[in-house]
């Protein structure tokens, strides 16, 4: 019982990989609160230490010389959206203009990767927090001053230990990368189908992790550290290949015994993988003879030289990088055209945020709130998210945290009072709060933001008790107005968006298996095909948490997922095979398979032509009936995988 407690306690405190985020981030914080608190200004003080952490939660697994690029950039939105908050001074309209602008962008960025997106976010939090500063009176220069500070700071904390550990960052993340491996192999070895979302989200936090080491590699210079952890990557990369082939073996393995065998040699692999990097222990044999796959010598060989790691880097090893992991560049421009389409998901979801932006500051307008601003933020915050599964777990995640939050620190300011306790609690609630900011579980930093909020408030403004409760409150009223328009206005059901996934995941497959069958693989498209997949599997599990969805359709999506990884790891195989004149015949028919997807849901389809019946006997009327009846029921089951349904 006792370590089931601590077991559940420690979930609610930092990994230990985080403490140093979490001093980087809390520094530039506390230092802006403490500085304006001194000269008289707590609400600039609250200011800077915003915009600090705005600035510093962004520059997460970035490489030194990105960091300081992007947040730079980040350092001066904040400032100029704090200059821009100056316009409500001259017409409020124009402020809220601005702020609805900023919403609508910043949902038409959702498709951008994290800390691009985390531009227009920073943007539209900065002004918001320095609307209400100046509604409060606070001096103007002040709200720019804690604004430059805050951001600009932070900024410095990021980068100021660049030029010393540098190659530190990239061991380290080779290092993650190498765990994560380690990770995807220990499911590979007895995968099926009742766990493919499992193992497809296993191998989407490995490739996460390759390619924020991809693009630190991108920014580095060249030298012999540098292209040490170069050859690093690419030895995963190919031990990646070479197990995928392993793991679609032994799936289609008719021999128990030999199954077996290649499924305790993955699981050996995965366990002794440190050691033989490491320490040079020797690799487990691989199964051959006895009616193995013949492929497997050659997969064997190439997991020894990927071992030994000892043939030099292509010339062009960095254009390979930027091929399968795109520049920064190349994906705002992809990712933007896709937007900007009619009727994308991101332009549904900008005029989403658009419109609960305009409700909040509506109600803020005709309701008598304390922090009225707060409703504003927490809309803002809460739907950063498009899909609408993802979007319902991070505002109950936002409600949870806020409630359990909220009765922790005002059940300790009502029993302790605000004394001197308060100083040393803010500052370790603080740190705990961005040192958790990276959890997979959302409510964990916000139960510790929440706490940190009500103490500094508290601390800030002792005379009124219940300004913090009335946070907790205006919080809680911005997260039932998102959930509010989340249900209510272009709700995003990602049951609406699948068929795009799928079949950009198909096209990228029949792309691949084309390039193999003129003896050309597409090393690029094979990684492109497989995160499409993974795309396609993180919104299927985005549908699980919602609504109106049957068990069979779920149970359809599962097995889909199946066929589609197990297609791709047939053509990993095949790829090592050379030139495949024969497999025109296969391509033709992978693309014959969009347009029959694709039109699915229309009258008279089948794959089959099925004969109309042209006698006039009754009779055989009614079998016709009856047969169509028993074929309607037959559909009705779910399309699963599994050897009552193969046997029969």
């Amino acid at each position: 019982m006792f370590s089931k407690l601590l077991k559940l306690t420690l979930h609610w405190l930092p990994d230990r990989s985080d403490l140093p985020e979490g001093l980087r981030i809390g520094l530039p914080m506390m230092a802006g609160l403490l500085l304006f608190s001194a000269v008289g200004d707590t609400a600039s003080g609250v200011n800077a230490l915003i915009c600090a952490w705005l600035v510093g939660v962004q520059g997460r697994n970035l490489a030194y010389p990105k960091r300081t690029i992007l947040l730079s950039l980040s350092a001066l939105l904040c400032c100029i959206s704090s200059a821009l908050a100056l316009l409500s001074l001259i017409e409020p309209l124009l402020g809220i203009a601005v702020l609805m602008l900023i919403g609508l962008l910043y949902g038409l960025s959702s498709n951008q990767r994290k800390y691009i997106q985390l531009l227009t976010y920073n943007a539209g939090f900065s002004l918001i927090c320095a609307m209400h500063l100046l509604e409060s009176d606070t001096p103007w220069v002040m709200v720019l001053l804690s604004s430059a500070f805050g951001s600009w700071s932070a900024m410095l904390s990021a980068v100021i230990a660049g030029p010393w550990l540098s190659i530190r960052q990239g061991e380290q993340l080779l290092a993650k990368v190498s765990t994560q491996f380690v990770n995807w192999c220990t499911i590979l070895g007895y995968s099926d189908a009742a766990n493919v979302g499992k193992r497809l989200a296993l191998r989407e936090q490995l490739d996460e992790a390759i390619a924020v080491l991809a693009h630190w590699l991108q920014e580095m210079p060249d030298n012999s550290a540098v292209l040490k952890i170069a050859k690093g990557l690419r030895s995963r990369m190919q031990l990646i290949e070479a197990m995928e082939e392993i793991g679609r073996i032994r799936q289609q393995e008719s021999s128990e015994a030999n199954a077996d065998a290649l499924q305790c040699y993955i699981t050996d692999f995965a366990i002794n993988f440190n050691a033989i990097v490491e320490q040079g222990a020797p690799l487990p044999d691989l199964p051959q003879g006895n009616g193995q796959h013949p492929t497997l010598t050659a997969i064997e060989q190439q997991i020894t030289a990927a071992i030994l790691a000892n043939d030099p880097l292509s010339e062009n090893w960095r254009a390979l990088l930027k091929l399968i992991w795109p520049s920064d560049a190349d994906s705002i421009r992809s990712q933007w055209r896709k937007a900007l389409q009619k009727g994308s998901r991101e332009w549904h979801h900008g005029l989403r945020i658009l419109f609960t932006l305009m409700c909040c500051q509506l109600v803020v307008a005709l309701l008598p709130f304390q922090q009225g601003y707060w409703v504003t933020l927490t809309a803002f915050i809460v739907m950063m998210t498009a899909p609408l599964g993802q979007l319902q777990l991070r505002i109950w995640g936002r409600a949870y945290g806020t409630i359990l939050g909220s009765i922790l620190a005002l059940a300790m300011v009502w029993y302790f009072g605000t004394g001197a306790w308060l100083e040393p609690a803010t500052c370790i609630t603080l740190f705990l709060a961005f040192a958790t900011y990276y959890k997979a579980r959302y409510e964990i930093h916000v139960f510790w933001i929440t706490v940190m909020m009500i103490f500094a408030i508290t601390l800030l403004l002792p005379a009124e008790p219940y300004i913090a409760f009335y946070r907790a409150l205006d919080t809680l009223t911005g997260v039932i107005l998102a959930v509010l328009a989340m249900y209510l206005f272009i709700p995003s059901w990602t049951k609406r968006w699948l068929d795009n996934y799928v079949c950009h995941f198909i096209e990228l497959e029949q792309r691949w298996l084309q390039s193999i069958a003129e003896g050309k693989p597409d090393l690029a498209l094979r990684w492109q095909a497989h995160a499409a997949l993974r795309q396609l599997s993180l919104e299927i599990s985005y549908m699980k948490l919602e609504p109106n969805n049957s068990a069979r359709e779920l149970q359809d999506w599962q097995s889909f997922l199946w066929l589609g990884l197990t297609l791709h790891c047939t053509l990993v195989v095949l790829a090592r095979q050379g030139q495949h004149p024969q497999l025109q015949q296969a391509c033709n028919q992978l693309q014959s398979w969009l347009p029959l997807f694709r039109s699915r849901y229309k009258p008279q389809w089948c794959v089959i032509e099925q004969p109309l019946l042209t006698s006039d006997d009754v009779h055989l009327w009614l079998a016709q009936d009856l047969s169509q009846l028993y074929a309607w029921l037959y559909w009705q089951r779910p399309f699963q995988l599994s050897s009552t349904i193969e046997h029969h």
